[in-house]
């Protein structure tokens, strides 16, 4: 549940007596099923450099905590060995494969859980000497945290690498779990600018990026995809300028349980000031962008919202006391003025109209808004749909955007009260995700 500071509203009365409303955002994230486990991409970032002694990576975008975050550093410059930042754990480093003639280079490869310290974060590499490094994260969702690799990595290996080739072969994995997702990570080091490197058929390239203006220039890429049935895998990918080069193999095992749940949960923003005119207005303002994780199976997920009239709570805009020090005459600081003034229901409208559903790694149909032909009432004892994500569709991580300047409205009627100072109108809103068609 966030704070009443999360959503609020405040609207001015007049020149002097203050008039607010303010939205309790309440979220109720229905249990998942432990149906067909699939784990999914989220997001990435990258970062390059021709000559520096440390390098910094950005957590990537909408990273959420229990993601697996996958780290991969490869460095020309000599084989002087580094280590990933605190609170990472290793997976590999070793000597990189691009070759004595062209110097050597040392490559790190580590992981870790997101927790809330992840979010937004950014994290610094000491490189272990001054060189040229490509740096990556890669975000997964719905991955066993507790044991997250299928396979295991010895150097030479996997990762594996070798001199000038035109084409390599990824290291074998076998995977053990339906729906494991496989990552191919691969790094060539060609000379005289950057080149290419074609990922494996039938997997989605997530980061390609070089460095250059060094000796040699770095060449690194990242792909995936998911092995529906259990095997080996084996994989080959190929490289434009033949080039020395190295490669790794992840097999991902897929959470023991599915779940569904708010990556980011809806907000109802502040609203624009009101002057009272003795007239009936509307103020407008923009919906916030809310994101949902679907790794639970294949039977679809709703967001529906109401107001809250349980004990203490309101369905509708209604007098608050809102002041921080004492009270509002009789009634508690932080509580609702026992038969105080209120706004009609359904005064607070949504209008999905040019809103969309976007993904990096989901799968299936985009989920569907309810509110685009007429708004949606969302300050009603009644629940109303607001998105609707059919069987087999809105899986993965998916996120909002394009919510229009005018995407909420509050209506408040020609009788409108002004509030005492410290006092506002309140309402409390529940959003829930609940899965079905």
């Amino acid at each position: 549940m966030c704070s009443p500071r999360a959503a609020e509203q405040t609207v001015l009365a007049g020149r002097a007596t203050a008039l607010a409303s303010a939205c309790v955002l309440a979220v109720l994230v229905a249990a998942a099923q432990a149906q067909a486990r699939t784990t999914y991409f989220r997001s990435a970032s990258s970062a390059a450099t021709a000559s520096a002694s440390s390098i910094v990576l950005s957590a990537p975008s909408n990273t959420t905590v229990g993601d697996l975050l996958i780290m991969n550093v490869d460095t020309n410059g000599g084989a002087t060995a580094f280590s990933a930042p605190a609170g990472w754990t290793s997976i590999s480093a070793s000597t990189n494969y691009s070759g004595n003639a062209l110097g050597g280079g040392y490559s790190i490869l580590a992981y870790r859980v997101a927790t809330a310290a992840d979010v937004g974060a950014s994290y610094t590499i000491s490189l272990g000497a001054t060189r040229a490094a490509v740096a990556r994260i890669v975000d997964y969702v719905g991955v066993e945290t507790s044991s997250p690799f299928e396979n295991t990595f010895t150097a030479g290996t996997n990762p594996s690498g070798g001199t000038s080739v035109a084409s390599f072969s990824y290291p074998s994995v076998t995977t053990t779990a339906a729906n494991s997702m496989v990552i191919f990570g691969a790094v060539a080091f060609p000379s005289g600018g950057a080149t290419t490197i074609t990922p494996p058929a039938g997997s989605t390239q997530r980061v390609q990026l070089s460095a250059t203006g060094t000796t040699p220039d770095i060449t690194t890429e990242i792909d995936d995809f998911v092995q529906a049935t259990a095997g080996t895998v084996a994989k080959t990918g190929t490289i434009a300028a033949s080039s020395p080069w190295g490669a790794g193999t992840i097999a991902l095992k897929p959470a023991s349980s599915g779940t569904l749940q708010f990556d980011v949960t809806p907000i109802v923003p502040a609203l624009p000031v009101v002057t009272l005119n003795g007239q009936a207005q509307t103020v407008k303002a923009t919906m916030g962008n809310f994101a949902v994780d679907d790794t639970s199976g294949e039977s679809g997920w709703n967001v529906t919202v109401s107001g809250n009239a349980s004990a203490g709570k309101s369905a509708v805009f209604k007098q608050y006391c809102e002041n921080a020090a004492s009270k509002c005459g009789s009634t508690e600081a932080h509580a609702y003025v026992t038969a105080g003034h209120a706004l009609p229901a359904n005064s607070l409208q949504l209008s999905t109209t040019g809103a969309s559903w976007s993904t990096n790694g989901g799968a299936g149909s985009a989920p569907a808004f309810q509110c685009s032909s007429s708004s949606c009432p969302l300050d009603s004892s009644s629940q109303t749909k607001i998105v609707s994500a059919g069987e087999k569709n809105g899986l993965g991580p998916w996120s909002t955007s394009g919510f229009g300047a005018a995407s909420l409205t509050l209506s408040t009627p020609s009788t409108l009260y002004a509030l005492p100072e410290h006092e506002i109108y309140h309402v409390d809103l529940v959003w829930t995700l609940s899965s079905g068609p």
